[in-house]
């Protein structure tokens, strides 16, 4: 897989996963909790995806062979 259309597979499984946790969570009546998983995918008000913003991927060192 080449490595721009894996880092967007990232953020769109991180998105989805974020968004499933916080209806949960608003689903359960935990509000506040809701509020935070929000406030980690939206920055300053704008989501991620909607304007500019820049990921910072780190090396896949579940990749390295011990050899």
């Amino acid at each position: 897989m080449d490595m721009p259309l894996e880092r967007q597979y990232c953020i769109d499984n991180m998105g989805e996963s974020l968004w499933e946790a916080m209806t949960n969570c608003a689903d359960d009546g935990r509000d506040f909790d809701a509020i935070s998983i929000y406030e980690e995918w939206v920055v300053d008000g704008q989501e991620p995806e909607d304007g500019k913003y820049e990921w910072t991927f780190m090396e896949n060192m579940t990749l390295e062979s011990n050899a």
